[in-house]
């Protein structure tokens, strides 16, 4: 770990902590106090205390009879503000749904985030897909097709600067800097970049940038699949330009625009202030109490706004907004003088689901599932009295039915994998979580009687998998199972849902629920 001295105006302490959660990832999906004192060289006593505070601010989870720490699923909570706000996903997904139904591949959306690519968006194919691909993975600009379908729409002196900066940074050699710009010249002709075996031997990638309503290079799309016969490259690069054509037509200015989900009550945000706590480092809890106050429905805020939502005074919002803008996690938009935050909010929760080993089981069972029956699947677990969607597939062929991104919540009681889970439970825990939870209308048939909803979880439990009819989401019935560890503990569910308007309960019961069923119960899982 390397943290940039930045003077006095930015949080080091903050810097550090960012820097820590940044260690986990699939190779190192767990780690001690000890390693990450020697792989972030700080002292243990340092560590302890970073740690320590991590964990009070529900980023790190402790498990407290091996002692090691992983990431938590609550770095889900700023991708998903970050995915659900960008309206350039809202532009594109009905595309990448359409290309992916034409040829069958892995299509996604690809911004480009200084030296890198990173996907905004994914249609899986079956046959790409049975290992764990979420978005948020990451390829060199310069040595992979999206990359280079980006630097091709640049004026050939921005490209050279860029790749000049690569050199100077130290990612790419004079000699390959070379070769960069010989094939970003030779593919230009051509009309799409192309990569043989980019994820593995067996994978090829085309790729094809398109250009903001500014003319500027904004993102690519690109499709992935097992290596084509030449022939065929030309007639997917055909779908591929044809798509990319739409998106330009679009003329789409980038940004953020606020998403109000069906009615519900931001719950109050308080921070933990670590008083006479000696291990608790406060300006790590400040910096992360204020990342929180960007959801989907205030996606910008202004410096004003933060010191008012907070309560902290100028200065320190001042400070704290630096520091992130500094790391990567915010960025500013000076004309309107706002903050927001930035598409490096995806890369812990890519780290979290690529290294969590139940997600990675949980994946190619998706896939699967959302192949045999067209609609879109996740994976949600149970937190508090909400549940948290931690996975998702994208519906097909529905390219305008919603998308439930990772960190999406909804009241256990009123959705089917929160009564699919709770249908597990004991009858003390049901009893408590109907007593915590708080019902509100969410859409106009919303249950509020919690006796209702009580036999409601009685009836998931005796057929093993629960429904609900626009519960929480006006527009969606659902069907959900349980996912079960050896001692029959609900791990979270598998949900399936639905668009009203051409689905029923009965027909998820005689068409879906058997399915749903066949991956739920196939057992294998674990809890991490």
């Amino acid at each position: 770990m390397s943290v940039v001295d930045h003077g006095r105006s930015h949080v080091v302490a903050l810097e550090k902590a960012f820097s820590v959660l940044e260690l986990f990832g699939p190779e190192a999906p767990e780690l001690r106090i000890t390693d990450i004192a020697q792989m972030a060289g700080m002292n243990r006593s340092s560590a302890q205390r970073m740690v320590h505070t991590l964990v009070e601010t529900e980023l790190l989870r402790r498990d407290e009879r091996t002692a090691t720490l992983t990431l938590s699923h609550r770095v889900a909570d700023l991708a998903h503000t970050y995915l659900t706000s960008n309206n350039l996903i809202e532009f594109v997904m009905s595309s990448l749904v359409d290309l992916n139904a034409v040829t069958g591949l892995s299509c996604d959306l690809w911004l480009m985030d200084k030296d890198d690519v990173i996907t905004l968006a994914r249609v899986p194919s079956p046959a790409a897909s049975m290992t764990i691909a979420p978005t948020g993975q990451r390829l060199p600009m310069t040595a992979s097709a999206p990359g280079r379908a980006l630097l091709g729409l640049m004026s050939g002196a921005q490209r050279e600067a860029y790749i000049q900066r690569a050199v100077k940074n130290g990612n790419l050699s004079v000699a390959a800097a070379a070769n960069m710009e010989k094939l970003v010249k030779q593919e230009l002709p051509q009309g799409f970049a192309f990569d043989a075996g980019v994820k593995s031997a067996n994978q090829s990638m085309l790729a094809v940038a398109f250009r903001n309503v500014a003319g500027e290079p904004l993102a690519a799309i690109s499709i992935a699949g097992s290596s084509s016969d030449p022939d065929k490259l030309n007639a997917l690069a055909q779908h591929l330009s044809r798509a990319v054509d739409h998106i330009s037509e679009l003329r789409i200015t980038p940004g953020t625009r606020p998403f109000f989900f069906e009615p519900k009550a931001d719950a109050p945000l308080s921070m933990n202030d670590g008083e006479n706590d000696p291990l608790f480092v406060t300006s790590i809890a400040k910096g992360i109490h204020l990342l929180r106050f960007f959801k989907p429905s205030t996606p910008e805020l202004t410096l004003t706004e933060l010191h008012r939502l907070s309560g902290f005074p100028i200065p320190t919002v001042q400070r704290l907004t630096d520091t992130l803008i500094a790391i990567g996690y915010l960025q500013k938009n000076e004309r309107r003088r706002t903050f927001q935050l930035s598409v490096r909010s995806l890369d812990l929760l890519f780290k979290f689901q690529m290294s969590n080993s139940l997600l990675k089981m949980l994946w190619p069972r998706l896939i699967r599932l959302r192949e045999e029956c067209g609609l879109r699947c996740s994976f949600c677990i149970l937190d508090g009295t909400e549940i948290v969607h931690l996975l998702h597939v994208q519906s097909r062929p529905h390219p305008s039915f919603r998308t439930a991104y990772a960190g999406r919540r909804l009241p256990s009681l009123s959705s089917s994998g929160g009564r699919a889970i709770l249908s597990y439970l004991d009858e003390p825990e049901i009893d408590m979580i109907l007593n915590d939870s708080i019902i509100e209308m969410a859409t106009p048939h919303t249950i509020a009687d919690k006796a209702v909803i009580l036999e409601e979880i009685k009836g998931a439990r005796q057929r093993g998998y629960a429904f609900t009819d626009r519960q929480s989401i006006h527009d969606e019935v659902n069907v959900a199972a349980a996912i079960l560890d050896s001692n029959r503990r609900p791990l979270g569910a598998i949900v399936v849902s639905a668009p009203v308007k051409n689905w029923s309960i009965e027909r998820l019961d005689r068409v879906v629920a058997p399915l749903l069923l066949s991956h739920a119960r196939s057992g294998g899982f674990r809890g991490d």
